[in-house]
């Protein structure tokens, strides 16, 4: 469970008026929204793809007012655009005096957001500066490197990167959005809706220094073991399905996380924060609902608790339990000699014994002079020899007895992962109690998705109460295991061991 504080509320209270604000005049674009914002918060870039028409380039328009002075700068890339379109014009003066120097004023050098339609058009002459643009926030002018104000690049396209010389251009943006037209449900919505022009009280909007202290403060946010199992079981999910990320995007993943948690007013990161984890990892749009499918059956994941590892677990001690519980001692007769089962089910003390053998019709067996089988005993001068086999007589046995250390042992050892399997049943009580309060003031998380986060905890305590009652079936079976007494010859070798350590001691 994530833990509250109660320090800055009036951060979150103001960016939850910003989202709402945001939202106005827009439909469907919730998810876009808080992506957009938080994308800003944490120092991050964004990336639409989608058709043309459906509100992209509006939403980094907002993004700027949500700001108290943030410039704002807007291009459309082609094939065709050169790097004075993008950086600013070289300076005539500086060229008189030898010196490289672009006027960035107005550009995107000088900008505080962004934003770049069609951002794969861009040509290799502009690539490598807005490369260093996006990850450094620096912008080489001539022979400065020159520190940059962006807060955060708002891109769009209507197709994805083609070419090897866009994939680190593409892994710039660590948010992803797939951005659809206005669904048949809302259509006339669309239609009848008013233009509303954005522009909220400059007390509500935020400053430079308001995103320098949420990264700054977010550093101290812890990521807990169920958020590194949840992440875990992504990067399998990922192997499994060719989706590749890079390390340095998993680190940039775990801070972008920490700002959700912190501007959320949490102290540590919770696994509600990690619906972002979908929106950052796939590559092409049709892998969006995999992943997020992924992240809705894993909402119950915890990581000091296995159910795939636990239930190997059980299995291997069912394994223990059957072979205990199977007859392997062997039936002693008063005589101390081995007893055995012949054929007519009598316990006899012999291992072996003759048989005579017939065949289908029950007609006696012989070996006649060629070794062959028949039912002719031969004549007068020719006896045949009667078909009798050496049979083994089936050992008499017994399910083994144990000692109490062993029983104990094995019922201690059993009986703690049932301890386990019950605290992991109640936190997922307490989780399922509480998930809708949780996702409903969460400042992120996507509140649609929580009758299937409901569903997935209902059947994940009906699977972990199943685990439970095999656990304890285990440890009462083990418990009624026989037990033997100690023999005369464990006590004697009990005293002989206290002896020598009286000797010792002496």
């Amino acid at each position: 469970m994530s833990k509250q504080i109660r320090v800055n509320n009036s951060r979150k209270e103001k960016l939850q008026q910003l989202i709402q604000a945001m939202q106005v005049g827009l439909l469907e674009r919730e998810s876009q929204v808080k992506l957009t914002i938080l994308a800003a918060l944490s120092g991050e870039h964004l990336l639409l793809i989608g058709p043309p028409g459906t509100a992209k380039s509006e939403l980094a328009k907002r993004l700027k007012h949500i700001f108290v002075e943030a410039n704002y700068f807007e291009r459309l890339l082609t094939r065709f655009t050169v790097p004075e379109e993008v950086f600013g014009p070289l300076s005539i003066k500086a060229l008189e005096e030898d010196r490289y120097t672009r006027l960035t004023s107005g550009y995107l050098p000088s900008s505080s957001v962004a934003f770049l339609d069609e951002i794969f058009k861009a040509n290799s002459a502009i690539l490598n500066s807005l490369l260093t643009i996006l990850n450094e926030r620096q912008f080489d002018n001539g022979n400065t490197r020159d520190r940059i104000p962006l807060i955060s690049v708002i891109a769009a396209s209507n197709e994805l990167p083609e070419g090897d010389e866009l994939s680190a251009l593409y892994d710039r943006f660590m948010l992803r959005s797939h951005v659809l037209p206005v669904s048949d449900e809302n259509f006339l919505e669309l239609l009848t809706m008013k233009n509303e022009e954005f522009s909220p009280e400059l007390d509500l909007r935020l400053r430079v220094e308001d995103l320098e202290e949420v990264q700054s403060l977010a550093q101290k946010v812890q990521v807990n073991g169920d958020v590194l199992s949840l992440i875990e079981l992504f990067r399998i999910y990922l192997n499994e399905h060719d989706i590749t990320v890079s390390d340095r995007r998993w680190r940039k993943i775990i801070k972008l996380l920490q700002v959700s948690a912190f501007t959320n007013d949490q102290t540590e990161v919770s696994i509600y924060d990690a619906w972002l984890l979908p929106h950052c990892l796939w590559e092409k749009p049709e892998q969006l609902t995999g992943l997020i499918e992924h992240y809705k059956n894993n909402i119950s994941v915890s990581g000091d608790f296995q159910p795939t590892q636990l239930t190997i677990i059980l299995n291997r001690w069912e394994g223990v339990l059957s072979d205990d519980q199977k007859p392997n001692d062997p039936v002693l007769n008063e005589e101390g000699e081995v007893l055995y089962t012949n054929k007519e089910g009598a316990h006899v003390n012999y291992s072996h014994r003759k048989e005579e053998q017939f065949d289908n019709d029950g007609d006696k067996l012989y070996i006649d002079r060629r070794g062959k089988q028949t039912t002719d005993d031969g004549d007068y001068h020719n006896r045949n020899k009667e078909y009798i086999l050496d049979v083994t007589n089936e050992p008499l046995l017994q399910p083994r007895s144990f000692t109490k250390e062993e029983v104990d042992n094995r019922v201690h050892q059993v009986q703690s992962l049932a301890n386990r399997i019950q605290t992991f049943l109640s936190r997922l009580h307490a989780q399922s109690e509480s998930v809708d309060k949780l996702l409903e003031n969460h400042l992120w998380a996507d509140q649609s998705i929580i009758p299937e986060i409901t569903d997935t905890l209902a059947n994940a305590i009906v699977k972990t109460k199943k685990v439970q009652n095999r656990a304890e079936k285990l440890v009462q079976a083990f418990k009624n295991l026989p037990i033997h007494s100690a023999s005369i010859i464990d006590f004697q070798m009990e005293d002989e061991a206290l002896y020598e350590e009286e000797e010792l001691d002496a």
